[in-house]
């Protein structure tokens, strides 16, 4: 099975991250019809990326062990648990608690994930494997939204509020059609683990990891990229509220940043080889900024636009920074220095959201994008200052 593993993860991440984005949506309409203002959105966005501060290193540890499927598998459970308690319990208070439990799960199938592709490629092109499972979330993302909001939205008058029940009942549908990959992965998971035991060092620490020359900048990368993506979601409702924008259009307007975001990944490691990834990161970063300074100031036909800047700007630098954290790392810490990246990742989650919200108070969806946009005029400045390094010539097969 040493290419049919990308069609079983493939099909495992586009359910599992269509749950997670329509989630990530629909909650934020959930709290809204609850009397959320900004700050409570904020909380709620960083209850997502609590989890991880506690338990992203030791679920890496655990995937590098027993193998990232297992790991994938849990949290899938975990998440479905999770959105039950949000849909039968209603309260903003319920929905900071379901959002903890969910961010648990949805961090346990992200280091599962990546750790599996990690190994997998260890031998081959880690860029086009980042790759493929990137594109699979990004197809994901692309299903999600439209497909939550148009089942939350049918049979409803043109502007009412969605059927958030209806939303969630959907995301757990899908969290569903994720769970069966994991029999199809477990093995080449197991042959994988093996290998590794027989041949690999003992794992190094995470402090010596953190040594690593360049691990702390790709790791602020990340951060802030993986951030603007959970913003996006959190803060687009508030934008369509203000523009009265029905959650329908909300819904394909997302799926269309996601499609942008599959599409740019297309022959990605061809231009990599070409352009270097210093170049891809700073010119698909720099898209973003231009697109979250243009969000506040457009209505929905500017948004297409806006979107596919978005696109543009967040699906390029994912796989790339994965790839640039594993590059910086022995194989046998592979598992570890991925959850060290999302704890990274999670506490920015955390801390940023809250800071967003509490400077977008006074000044509506101008602060909310505008501080996002310095945010990643912040990164590219990181970036402009590193050596991200040109892949080797096996990440440079497509």
């Amino acid at each position: 099975m040493r290419g049919g593993w990308r069609t079983a993860l493939s099909a495992q991440a586009v359910s599992a991250q269509a749950s997670w984005v329509g989630i990530r949506l629909i909650i934020g309409y959930r709290a809204l019809a609850e009397g959320a203002d900004p700050v409570f959105l904020g909380f709620l966005a960083s209850s997502f990326a609590l989890p991880a501060l506690l338990t992203a290193l030791p679920a890496g540890r655990f995937a590098d062990r027993f193998g990232g499927t297992v790991m994938a598998f849990a949290g899938l459970l975990i998440a479905a648990g999770g959105t039950f308690t949000m849909l039968a319990f209603r309260g903003l208070p319920v929905l900071l608690a379901a959002s903890v439990i969910i961010g648990l799960g949805h961090l346990m199938v992200m280091v599962g994930q990546q750790a599996f592709v990690a190994h997998v490629s260890a031998d081959g092109s880690t860029d086009s494997a980042f790759g493929t499972l990137t594109a699979a979330a990004s197809t994901g993302q692309l299903i999600g939204p439209p497909a939550v909001t148009l089942v939350a939205t049918l049979g409803a008058p043109a502007g009412a509020q969605p059927d958030t029940s209806l939303g969630l009942i959907v995301c757990l549908v899908f969290t569903a059609l994720a769970t069966p990959a994991y029999f199809f992965l477990r093995r080449t998971d197991a042959g994988l683990r093996k290998g590794r035991h027989r041949i690999a060092p003992e794992p190094v620490s995470v402090a010596s990891v953190l040594k690593a020359p360049g691990l702390w900048r790709s790791l602020v990368v990340s951060g802030a990229v993986l951030v603007t993506v959970d913003l996006m979601y959190a803060f687009v409702p508030v934008w369509a509220t203000q523009q009265n924008v029905s959650a329908a259009v909300v819904g394909m307007l997302l799926a269309l940043r996601a499609a942008v975001s599959v599409a740019s990944r297309v022959g990605l490691t061809r231009l990599i080889g070409r352009f270097g990834r210093k170049a891809m990161l700073l010119v698909s970063i720099g898209a973003a900024v231009l697109s979250l300074a243009a969000l506040p100031l457009v209505g929905p036909y500017g948004a297409i636009a806006v979107m596919i800047g978005l696109g543009l700007g967040l699906g390029i630098p994912q796989p790339l920074t994965m790839a640039w954290v594993i590059a910086l790392t022995a194989s046998s810490s592979h598992g570890a220095v991925l959850g060290l990246r999302i704890t990274v990742n999670r506490l920015a989650q955390i801390t940023l959201p809250i800071a967003v919200g509490s400077f977008a108070a006074p000044l509506g969806v101008l602060g909310i994008f505008w501080a996002n946009a310095a945010l990643l005029l912040g990164a590219i400045a990181v970036v402009a200052g590193s050596d991200v390094g040109q892949p080797p010539e096996a990440d440079q097969v497509t």
